[in-house]
């Protein structure tokens, strides 16, 4: 039962009870009262017995003052039966009060405890009416907390250890040029700009990430056509593809959209290199647009292995892979699908992850048709 409607049910109750109570207080009082009032004036029989003498009944009104002591007794009684009601009524409606304000101050201390520090600290949930439901908020909001806190720290550990490793390297091979043990020649200075370089891409995605999160990632939206811009991005990984043994595939129709060209083009980069490194020599990834419904559909398809069951729902996490033993130069930094998603939603459509029947991995893009 919702609050509002168990209070308002107890006040009715403690009225009723109130009332009821205090009427048959007066009642009773007045009963004794006339009762008192007539033996005094009749006496305790109506007629005397045949044949003996008595005063009998009394004929005529009884006096004014009797009359006015009756009455001075019956609101004396009225009176104190309402008294002793509105005390009655008081105290039931004072314990009814306690019993609905309980839960509210023990949310009240809950959220005091959590404020000092105490994230252990959840409310209590009992019944179903609108303390109920706060504190079930309440605890769901606390540990949302939880879980943001947790995975914070998480990426925080993450981003200290992929800075960590390229930045040994770079200073242990800077410390061995100084040292003159080692030629500065034209490969250790390449092998030194790519560690650089990595350096800054792991930093660029990060910032773009924050954007994401901050809400400041802007979008150039124009009209763009799915099927070129797919085209284009297969170009790119046409020299890759072949090194690696991999069949570049486009299968779709002509639809266009309006998006930023250069972001959409960056989402068709992070899950073309994701399908290629999970697809093995002699395998398939295959792009395909299509239309369904109020959306543009990109899918990116591949034979690899595909994504267990107890991952899909964390492969969009940012520095998460599937494969502990994967390292940087194998798997990658684990933020390209986030940054696919951040991208995605920042144009208003969805992205998700799945197994197709027949093996492989599909990651599916939707975009709305329109700003709307």
């Amino acid at each position: 039962m919702k609050l509002t409607a168990r209070l308002l049910l107890s006040f009715a109750l403690v009225a009723l009870f109130a009332a009821g109570f205090g009427a048959f207080l007066a009642f009773r009082a007045a009963q004794t009262d006339v009762r008192r009032f007539f033996r005094d004036q009749f006496g305790e029989q109506v007629m005397p017995p045949a044949g003996t003498p008595g005063p009998g009944r009394r004929f005529g009104p009884p006096p004014q003052r009797d009359r006015e002591l009756l009455l001075e007794r019956l609101r004396d009684s009225q009176v104190q039966a309402a008294v002793f009601a509105v005390l009655v009524g008081l105290l039931a409606g004072g314990y009814l009060a306690y019993r609905s304000v309980s839960p509210i101050r023990h949310l009240t201390d809950v959220t005091r405890r959590y404020a000092r520090g105490d994230r252990q600290a959840r409310a209590r949930v009992r019944g179903s009416d609108e303390i109920a439901e706060l504190s079930a908020s309440f605890n769901q909001l606390v540990d949302q907390l939880a879980a943001e806190e947790a995975q914070k720290q998480r990426m925080v550990a993450d981003i200290a250890h992929e800075l960590r490793t390229p930045l040994t390297v770079l200073r242990g091979e800077l410390e061995v040029l100084q040292a003159g043990l080692m030629e500065p020649t034209p490969h250790t200075l390449g092998r030194l700009i790519e560690g650089v370089d990595l350096l800054t891409h792991l930093v660029q995605d990060l910032r773009l990430l924050t954007l994401a999160d901050a809400g400041g990632l802007s979008l150039n939206r124009a009209p763009l056509e799915l099927a070129a811009l797919a085209r284009e991005a297969l170009a790119a990984f046409g020299t890759r593809a072949e090194a690696r043994g991999v069949r570049l595939e486009f299968a779709g129709s002509e639809l266009s959209l309006p998006a930023d060209r250069e972001r959409l083009l960056q989402v068709l980069y992070n899950l073309l290199d994701n399908a290629l490194r999970h697809t093995p020599e002699g395998g398939e990834v295959r792009l395909e647009t299509a239309l369904g419904g109020p959306w543009g559909l990109l899918r990116v398809r591949d034979t690899g292995p595909g994504i267990p069951p107890e991952h899909l729902p964390h492969v969009f996490e940012r520095f998460y892979r599937a494969d502990k033993a994967r390292t940087r130069e194998s798997g990658g930094s684990g933020l390209g699908l986030a940054i696919a998603k951040a991208l995605v939603e920042a144009h208003g459509g969805q992205i998700t992850a799945r197994n197709a029947p027949e093996g492989g991995a599909v990651l599916e893009v939707r975009l709305p048709l329109s700003k709307g």
